[in-house]
């Protein structure tokens, strides 16, 4: 550091300098100097020095003290260059304009080629261009100017995940954590490379987010079950997030547990249903098959079990042989679960509907039987319910909104079937509709939360902008689901503070 009249000359440390695309040399104010460590140094900041220093200080005006010193003035000046440029750069990435961007940041290393961030910024470029070999090479020449930082590291190592280099990725990844062991971007994309699974321990609560070794999930969370005493009611809960996720070997060990902590002869409808499921989705179908056969011969000995649950056990048994390659004996164990059962929905979508429900042309050719059943069974809601979605799938939308409208009227109190119905009026958009029938139920906040929700966009969809707020309001503050939706219900409120105001009416 040297004393030039009123100001000081810092020689900056060379990996700092790269980092942040300053000069080697930068010009202070000896006024502006003691406070430097506290306000810290602004790129706009140095810039107004540079010029300041080049332009009016004695030093820089004097022709033997800039020819004498022609490295730190050479500097000074491509620094204050290289603005408009920068300027241009920021202005195209914040327009999404990456080919222009491109230019620019190339324009920049062509006139500083030390400035490493300009570098940084091309590779990111070059990746959101999708010429990831060109991204990958600008990368790597920096390395040793940003090797330590998280957001390098993560950028880098997605430039890998997209050129399928998973080792060379997941080694990105796990420097970056060693620079930021909270680095949420690198545990996302470790999730990505299927190396971590990200999960709820409490599917209702966000602190509770935790990223596990995915050979080690099952491991990890019987263990957070076991440590404490759990009811029958927190592993369903369990088992029907897992489920949804598709963790199957951590639903079967949820089911297992309901069971066993249950007691008793048979366990919760739920758990049973849920241990064949799993043990059938993790291809140990012989087990599922002898599961599915002691569940229903438990169902059928007990005298105050339900239809619906002696259905249920006979779709999953019919399932199991369908699976095992005995198609009769899977078509005759559903139509046994329809006699006890008609509107059961799984052993309905299992007799009437193709295996690929979205083959347009067997539901078409399916839906004659279907509708005969229906109308062999004209005051089962489930049976409409099923026929309606036939007919959307058809594209006959009006009549898919009577069977639904019909299977409602037959089953008021069933909240997921009336959900269903709102949500497809609001795919129409009928929102009147729905809030004429919203307006019959009293008891509005104590119901479904998909109920709430189609609610709420009636609400949006109409421009009844405080009504639909305070409804996705209430959904967000409701601790009693799951944090994923309270999460979607507070983004659609943020939607709704952020839109312009409506335009008056003419």
């Amino acid at each position: 550091m040297s004393d030039e009249g009123g100001w000081k000359l810092m020689t900056l440390d060379e990996k700092m300098a790269r980092r942040q695309g300053l000069p080697a040399n930068i010009a202070i104010p000896i006024a502006e100097f003691e406070g430097l460590a506290e306000k810290g140094l602004s790129i706009d900041k140095a810039r107004a020095w540079a010029k300041d220093f080049l332009n009016n200080s004695e030093p820089g005006k004097s022709g033997p003290w800039r020819k004498k010193n022609a490295n730190i003035v050479s500097g000074l000046e491509v620094f204050l260059d290289k603005a408009p440029v920068w300027e241009r750069a920021n202005q195209a990435i914040a327009e999404n304009d990456y080919a222009k961007a491109i230019v620019a940041f190339k324009r920049i290393i062509t006139m500083d080629a030390e400035d490493h961030v300009a570098k940084l910024n091309l590779a990111s470029a070059l990746a959101n261009t999708h010429d990831f070999a060109g991204s990958l090479k600008q990368f790597k020449a920096i390395r040793k100017t940003f090797e330590g930082d998280a957001e390098y590291h993560v950028a880098l190592g997605q430039v890998y995940i997209a050129l399928k280099e998973k080792d060379e990725a997941l080694n990105e990844m796990v420097l970056a954590l060693e620079a930021k062991p909270d680095s949420q971007a690198a545990m996302d994309a470790m999730v990505q490379l299927g190396v971590l699974t990200s999960i709820y321990e409490n599917p209702r609560d966000a602190a509770s987010l935790t990223y596990v070794r995915t050979d080690s999930v099952v491991e990890y969370l019987v263990g957070q079950w076991d440590a404490e005493k759990r009811d029958v009611s927190y592993l369903l809960e369990q088992l029907a997030y897992h489920e949804g996720a598709l963790r199957h070997a951590v639903a079967l060990a949820a089911a297992e547990r309901a069971i066993a902590l249950h007691g008793g002869a048979i366990g919760p409808e739920r758990a049973e249903l849920g241990r064949v499921t799993a043990l059938r989705a993790l291809d140990r179908n012989a087990e599922a098959l002898d599961a599915a056969h002691a569940y229903l011969s438990k169902v059928e000995a007990n005298p105050a079990a339900t239809p619906s649950a002696k259905a249920g056990a006979l779709v999953e048994l019919a399932k199991c042989l369908s699976t095992a390659g005995q198609i009769d004996e899977g078509h005759a164990a559903v139509n046994l679960a329809l006699e006890a059962d008609p509107g059961d929905l799984a052993a309905l979508m299992f007799r009437f509907w193709p295996a690929d429900a979205n083959d347009i042309k067997k539901i078409h050719e399916a839906s004659p039987a279907l509708q005969a059943f229906a109308d062999a069974h004209p005051n089962v809601s489930g049976v409409w319910r099923s026929l309606g979605r036939a007919y959307i799938a058809m594209g006959r939308m009006d009549d898919a909104l009577a069977l639904f409208a019909r299977a409602v009227s037959l089953t008021p109190d069933d909240d997921e079937l009336r959900a269903e119905y709102w949500s497809e009026l609001g795919k129409q958009q009928q929102y009147a509709e729905i809030l004429a029938d919203a307006a019959k139920i009293t008891t509005m906040g104590k119901r479904n939360w998909q109920l709430r929700w189609n609610e709420a966009e009636a609400y949006s969809g109409l421009d009844k902008r405080v009504e639909a707020r305070a409804a996705f309001s209430a959904i967000n503050f409701d601790d009693s689901l799951h944090v994923d939706v309270r999460k979607r219900a507070k983004r659609a409120v943020k939607s709704i503070d952020e839109a312009p105001p409506p335009v008056p009416a003419a």
